[in-house]
């Protein structure tokens, strides 16, 4: 083989050599991918976690465990209608069911009716001579509260017209205890809403309004103020009617205002604290 020959097939021979290098170079680099599947690895590892961090993960299932119990016994809780008549006088009241604890139940039960008859008493009603007629509304009931509202009239033995009446009862279940205006709000700022201009009423016409926003000129904060302040239940005594009730739904805070009886002998008031 010539020289020629030699040199050319030593530089071939290099040049296969260093595309070699280079290739092997190249390949070589391909670690620098790695972090690729270390990425992977990673996830895998968030997604399939060492025993140690199994444990509050296994946990979690059974301390939610008891959620839907207590969603299901709130929804339980139920409340019926039942009706006492004797003579002229019927009075609509609720009975409540399925309450969790049944002695509760009984004493929640009792404290709804005497309530609700207490009416009788507070107004002098004679039940074989007075006519009166009360229908009850349960607004709302969850595991912890009963609101009810009683519609109805009163016409007296001799009475020229019937008087329309209107009451509420709000009940803490758990505690069997009645609830009133000072937990809603206050007496004086109810007062205060009722006097400004800012006052709404709920379920009168704009001409029964104007009526009686008319005869609200003629009243004062602290006469307002000493009604609302003896609104609801529990009665200061057995033969003390309360002039106002409340009660509150869904955040806006309802409570009633007396007035002529011109003017249906009551209004009721809505109050939204959130637009104030």
């Amino acid at each position: 083989m010539d020289t020629n020959k030699k040199i050319l097939i030593g530089a071939i021979g290099a040049a296969v050599v260093i595309g070699g290098a280079a290739i092997g170079l190249i390949l070589s680099r391909t670690p620098e991918k790695a972090d690729l599947s270390t990425i992977h690895t990673e996830a895998a590892t968030e997604a399939e976690p060492e025993p140690e961090t199994m444990a509050p993960s296994a946990k979690a299932p059974t301390e939610a465990a008891p959620a839907p119990d207590k969603a299901e016994t709130a929804a339980s809780v139920t409340a019926g209608i039942e009706t006492y008549t004797s003579g002229k006088v019927s009075i609509q009241y609720p009975v409540i069911d399925k309450l969790e604890d049944a002695q509760k139940q009984e004493q929640v039960n009792a404290l709804l009716k005497s309530n609700a008859l207490s009416v009788i008493k507070a107004n002098g009603i004679d039940e074989a001579k007075d006519s009166l007629s009360i229908k009850c509304k349960v607004i709302s009931i969850d595991r912890k509260r009963l609101t009810a509202t009683y519609t109805g009239s009163l016409t007296s033995e001799g009475g020229a017209y019937p008087v329309n009446l209107f009451y509420s009862n709000t009940i803490n279940l758990l505690q069997v205890q009645d609830l009133g205006m000072e937990d809603f709000s206050d007496a004086y700022t109810m007062a205060g809403y009722v006097l400004s201009d800012d006052v709404k009423f709920s379920g009168i016409s704009s001409d029964v309004e104007a009526e009686v926003l008319e005869y609200r000129s003629a009243l004062d904060i602290d006469a307002l103020s000493k009604i609302f302040g003896s609104a609801d239940f529990p009665l200061d005594s057995g033969t003390q009617w309360p002039e106002s009730f409340s009660y509150e739904k869904q955040g806006t805070i309802f409570f009633s205002m007396p007035v002529p009886h011109a003017l249906g002998d009551y209004v009721l008031v809505s109050f939204d604290p959130s637009t104030k």
